[in-house]
């Protein structure tokens, strides 16, 4: 449902640079567009997980549709953490304004509005923010919550006062309305309760959640969205699909497999108890899902070979961690030092094998090696996770392996190995003086280890932190897009004190950003790449044709790389 006539469409004048909450597909210079540009902005109903978000892209032609929407913000927190400050950077043609959900009561002053004053000013804001730049906002009314009351076809709902928040704004500043709550509402009414079950997410017990949805529930709610937005905008008049284009992404919406809880209900009281009882008949289609609730769970992990196709999902990586304290100079039963390639907390032997939404530590703290995780398997896939240690933290022995919004900790040479790995979005933390990478990367290998659209941060100010050093003669490593704070070094690399390396390695940067990203300092022998050098690197391709986003998610109510402030190992 609609109201408000929309205006002609207005192009900005220029693009800014995106911050790290911007997805990297979006990072596109104003000269090379020539479709409009949608950007979403919203809480989790709006966002590709677990929102109407990729339906809503699935039902238009191009057009670029950019989707800023995070897990549990609201109309406050999305602008006191700078998300709608990096959202305006990006220069968007149309705003799709949608909060609500965690506006209301009892989500904790970070987030709290109330609807005829706090929450209504920040509505007010965005749509003055967006005018000023020369974009159209657009408000949206807050997807229903599927609640209905006992034993009627009626929904349920708390919601009223924050929609009526929204009409009033819409009427008041001549804003282009999209009352989903309406349409919403007619719609999950038409089918009832046991029908919606088909388009909803589900909880970690089974049952439904009212909220959230799967992909099928996206593209039914993102049809109604889509639908009223061609109708608004004259501009945007003839880019509806007849049929959805292709979901991007996979998801799983059948119950957990195994549910691991050291007290209370759960099939498993240990991780490892959970991994030995997975199927030997998992496919691609049809995974093995070990679903761990809150808690510190201290174990030691060994996921077996045969073990494909698992994944290992968290309640919440802030919450559910596996640590142990194992360090290479450690006495072991055979009176020996262990060595730094018997300290893994967690290896992982198994091909195809996904962790997402969990920390993983070593808690040894510093003086000696101490792996987090070890990989010895094939496309290994961990998103929305933590990896915690200093010396050695992740181990990437061979492979192939994707890394997605997961913080990963350490100071001397907390990355190395010789796999191919890609790190979207991560965060790089040093905690005191040190490398971040040693790569041994193998000389017939094509690409080593890819960071692109990440942060690297430190413990302190003080701390100063080499971007990489070869622990093999081929070591390949590219920073793109990436957000480097003052504890990089200006030099940058480090050849190990060995000069010849220099002429074998393969270190290189594009468009790195902040305190410490400037090239004056940088070794002669690390490389600036080009734009089009920097199109040459996409997962596909640096993976030979392996697509990580094939394995399905399982998004958290928490993002780990908002996770802060961290605690070093030893410290606690």
């Amino acid at each position: 449902m609609i109201t408000h006539t929309m205006p002609r469409l207005y192009l900005p004048a220029a693009l800014a640079l995106l911050a790290a909450v911007v997805p990297a597909s979006a990072q596109l210079p104003e000269s090379t567009r020539t479709v409009p540009r949608i950007v979403l902005v919203g809480d989790s109903t709006v966002t590709d997980d677990s929102g109407w978000g990729l339906g809503f892209k699935q039902m238009l032609e191009s057009v670029t549709v950019i989707n800023t929407a995070a897990n549990g913000r609201s109309s406050k927190s999305f602008i006191d953490e700078g998300r709608w400050r990096a959202a305006l950077a990006l220069g968007g043609d149309y705003y799709l304004i949608q909060f609500g959900h965690n506006d209301e009561p009892g989500k904790g002053p970070e987030r709290e509005t109330t609807p005829d004053t706090t929450y209504r000013a920040n509505l007010e804001r965005y749509v003055d923010d967006v005018r000023a730049q020369g974009g159209i906002p657009i408000l949206v009314t807050s997807l229903v919550r599927r609640l209905f009351e006992p034993g009627m076809n009626r929904i349920r709902t708390t919601q009223t006062a924050y929609v009526e928040a929204v009409r009033s704004v819409a009427t008041a500043r001549a804003v282009p309305l999209i009352d989903l709550f309406v349409s919403s509402s007619v719609v999950a009414s038409r089918l009832g309760s046991e029908a919606l079950a088909r388009y909803s997410l589900r909880n970690a017990d089974g049952s439904v959640d009212t909220t959230h949805l799967n992909a099928e529930g996206s593209l039914l709610f993102g049809r109604l969205v889509a639908t009223d937005v061609v109708r608004a905008a004259p501009a945007l008049s003839t880019l509806l699909r007849e049929q959805p284009s292709p979901a991007r992404d996979i998801r799983v919406d059948h119950p957990p497999d195994a549910i691991v809880a050291a007290s209370g209900p759960g099939t498993h009281k240990t991780v490892q108890d959970a991994i030995n009882a997975a199927s030997p008949n998992t496919t691609a289609e049809r995974r093995w899902q070990i679903f761990v609730t809150a808690g510190r769970y201290r174990e030691r992990i060994y996921v077996q070979r045969e073990k494909r196709f698992v994944s290992l999902v968290g309640a919440d990586p802030l919450t559910t961690t596996v640590s142990f304290n194992v360090k290479g100079s450690d006495i072991g039963p055979d009176a020996l030092a262990v060595g730094t390639y018997r300290t893994p907390t967690m290896v992982v032997d198994a091909d195809d094998f996904a962790v997402e939404n969990l920390t993983i530590e070593n808690s040894s703290g510093p003086g000696s090696q101490a792996l987090a995780l070890r990989v010895d398997g094939d496309r290994f896939v961990m998103r929305n996770s933590r990896l915690i240690g200093w010396q050695d933290t992740l181990f990437i022995n061979r492979g192939r392996h994707y890394f997605e919004d997961t913080v990963i900790t350490g100071h001397v040479d907390f990355i190395f190995g010789g796999a191919t790995a890609w790190f979207e979005r991560c965060r790089l933390h040093a905690w005191d003086d040190g490398y971040i990478t040693a790569a041994s990367t193998p000389s017939e290998a094509t690409y080593g280890y890819v960071f692109a659209n990440g942060r690297i941060t430190g413990e302190t100010p003080a701390v100063r932190t080499y971007l990489g050093r070869p622990w093999r003669s081929f070591a390949r490593v590219v920073w793109l897009r990436t957000e480097m704070s003052e504890v990089v070094r200006p030099e940058g690399w480090h050849n190990w004190n060995q000069p010849d390396r220099e002429k074998t390695t393969h270190y290189a940067e594009f468009d790195s950003r902040g305190a410490g990203a400037s090239s004056d300092g940088r070794v002669p022998w690390a490389r600036r790449l080009t734009a089009a050098d920097a199109d040459e690197y996409w997962p596909a391709r640096v993976f030979d044709g392996w697509n990580p986003r094939s394995v399905p998610s399982f998004p958290s109510r928490t993002r780990a790389t908002a996770a802060h402030p961290l605690t070093a190992p030893g410290r606690q």
